[in-house]
């Protein structure tokens, strides 16, 4: 079964601010056929007053997000696909078939170790498959998480639960059916996106980047 045919929903997250970033997922969407797919939409991503043990007010946002997701699908016994706005698809991912059975699924992620990504640590969590099952167990571990100090992204999270339970069935796409776009960001933002001018001149720099990063996928 294609990958996205897998899933009963499909949701996007995006801060309602970024119109930008909208409308760049709406273009992604529309190149695998996805865009009036009625499973899609786009979820209002959650934006903290504060950062508590975060290390940032983004990442706490994306956490919180991505938990509130999974505890939805979980509750109408749902498999999801979460992405992250700044989701950039690989040519050929529509057509993309994951090998095996998983209650987790990797479409996006960055590997310390690509050789050997079952015991690898994983940065990104930009492209996430989870079946009902799936959802239902992630749902439980992020509500009972239990840690100390700075509190985990949901990326290192995900990462913790597979190691508390490697019987949970996992696939990874390999190589990654998505990356992340260029764009500003709202974790941890760069000191020239906060000046006027030089946001523009890196706007226009991330384009030419994403423009150059299509033509190679």
């Amino acid at each position: 079964m294609p990958i996205f045919d897998a899933f009963d929903t499909i949701r996007i997250i995006n801060l309602t601010e970024r119109a930008d970033r909208r409308q760049e997922m709406e273009a992604e969407l529309a190149t695998i056929g996805l865009l009036d797919d009625p499973r899609v939409a786009f979820f209002p991503a959650i934006r903290p007053t504060e950062r508590k043990d975060f290390t940032s007010i983004g990442a706490r946002g994306v956490y919180e997000g991505q938990k509130l997701l999974l505890t939805e699908a979980a509750a109408r016994g749902q498999s999801i696909l979460i992405l992250e706005d700044d989701c950039a698809f690989r040519s050929g991912v529509r057509d993309f078939v994951a090998p095996g059975e998983w209650d987790i699924f990797y479409g996006g992620y960055l590997a310390r170790q690509p050789e050997d990504l079952w015991h690898s640590d994983i940065e990104g969590a930009h492209m996430m498959g989870f079946s009902a099952e799936g959802a239902r167990l992630v749902a439980g571990y992020l509500a009972d998480l239990r840690y100390e100090g700075i509190h985990p992204p949901i990326d290192a999270a995900y990462v913790w639960f597979r190691r508390e339970y490697p019987s949970v069935p996992t696939q990874f796409a390999v190589p990654p059916l998505a990356r992340q776009r260029s764009s500003r960001s709202d974790i941890a933002p760069k000191a020239w996106d906060r000046l006027p001018l030089l946001r523009s001149a890196s706007s226009a720099l991330r384009q030419v980047r994403n423009r150059l990063a299509n033509v190679r996928r």
